[in-house]
């Protein structure tokens, strides 16, 4: 199967970054009622601010770095990725991605009394990971090198372009 293009991997990327944006709307407004509204007596009043903070921000930015996946990936299936406006969403989803990676620092060291962390562990529920902040922050370093090779991609499409 072709990577770019119509009938490509890259518009089944933009097909399920959409499913993905409409799942999460739902699952979203799912934890946000349970959380806040059925369960509301489980948080304290200063717990439940900062933790609707850090899930907040949390929240917007995991459903930008979809946004602006979707808008690399159909720059894809149009067979145009090196422009400006993907430099420029590589380096937005490289800052959501950091932001997304200090609120798990934050809750961590938020809940450093309440909670145990661990990078990987198992139990009778199955594997497990703590190590989100980790993964993001690395995605993030490694957007933001993805975006400086995208930048000098262009360079040379358009030194390419005025060449005869």
């Amino acid at each position: 199967m072709k990577l770019y293009g119509k009938k490509s991997i890259s518009e089944i990327l933009v097909i399920l970054l959409n499913i993905v944006i409409l799942v999460g709307a739902i699952i979203t407004f799912n934890v946000y009622y349970n959380t806040f509204w059925i369960n509301k007596d489980i948080l304290a009043k200063s717990d439940g601010l900062i933790i609707a903070f850090l899930l907040t921000i949390g929240v917007i930015c995991t459903f930008l770095i979809a946004i602006d996946l979707k808008k690399v990936a159909k720059t894809l299936v149009n067979k145009n990725p090196f422009t400006i406006n993907n430099i420029k969403n590589l380096n937005k989803i490289t800052i959501e991605c950091f932001i997304i990676s200090g609120c798990y620092i934050g809750n961590i060291f938020y809940n450093i009394n309440k909670y145990s962390y661990r990078f990987i562990y198992i139990d009778n529920r199955g594997i497990h990971t703590d190590t989100e902040p980790v993964i993001f922050f690395v995605a993030g370093i490694f957007l933001l090198i993805l975006a400086s090779v995208f930048k000098q991609a262009l360079k040379y499409k358009e030194e390419n372009d005025y060449t005869i």
